[in-house]
């Protein structure tokens, strides 16, 4: 934690990323379960894809304009503070990452990839941080230190993460591609020319891999924040594994 920052410091009302921190990821699930939703049942794609273009464009300008704009920033701090991390208080928050994931699921990806990429970028992450805060015992620097005898070659935000968190997130990405895949939006084109239920070995197969590819994500150490790059990295592999099986999944 940066002490050096007058704003927030380590006694305001933000919090760091290892704390707790409930009421940020029970936003985090309820907003993305409640999106997915709106997308599903109240919203068509074209609809659901022009609001979250607009709301992208209203998000990079009122960061812009809040990191700029101490006034402004202080005033969001003291209302929203509760939700925020003690790094962004002076940066861009989540919240644009996390409309960038949504942008691009809901742009790029056909609806049952769609819905997985967002209840598992909505699930995952707020479980794995819980559970890695709250019952973490073994780091993965440990895991891997009678691999690696060094343990700075292990990036220090893999090697920081838990193997309970990264199991409990792991889970939860599996139930959200199981709910992605067995809701009655899943649809695949048969054959025969029927849009019908996938097969369970489809359901099964897409919702391992889908956990597997975002507990990856998650996990590895990069510039990206997370709610870009899990609903990229999940949605994009499962897109390419879908036309490469010939799984004739809908927009």
């Amino acid at each position: 934690m940066a002490t050096e920052q007058t704003q927030p410091s380590k006694n305001s009302i933000t919090k760091s990323r290892f704390d707790d921190h409930f009421s940020r990821k029970f936003f985090h699930m309820l907003s993305g379960t409640v999106l997915v939703y709106f997308y599903l049942e109240i919203f068509s794609r074209k609809q659901s894809v022009t609001y979250i273009l607009v709301g992208t464009f209203l998000a990079v300008f009122f960061e812009l304009l809040r990191v700029s704009w101490p006034r402004l920033n202080r005033l969001i701090l003291s209302i929203f503070g509760p939700l925020m991390r003690e790094n962004e208080a002076e940066s861009p928050s989540a919240l644009l990452f996390y409309i960038l994931g949504l942008l691009w699921a809901f742009l790029v990806l056909p609806k049952i990839l769609a819905v997985q990429a967002v209840l598992t970028l909505a699930w995952m992450d707020p479980i794995a941080g819980i559970c890695g805060v709250r019952f973490g015992r073994k780091t993965w620097n440990r895991v891997f230190s009678g691999f690696v005898p060094e343990e700075r070659r292990i990036p220090a935000a893999l090697g920081a993460k838990t193997v309970e968190g990264s199991f409990a997130g792991f889970l939860a990405s599996v139930f959200a591609g199981l709910v992605a895949w067995t809701g009655p939006w899943a649809q695949v084109l048969g054959p025969d020319g029927i849009w019908a239920a996938p097969d369970l070995k489809t359901v099964a197969l897409f919702s391992l891999v889908g956990a597997l590819i975002a507990t990856i994500a998650e996990a590895w150490p990069s510039q990206w924040d997370d709610n870009a790059k899990i609903p990229f990295w999940t949605g994009t592999i499962l897109f390419i594994m879908a036309l490469l099986m010939g799984v004739p999944v809908g927009f």
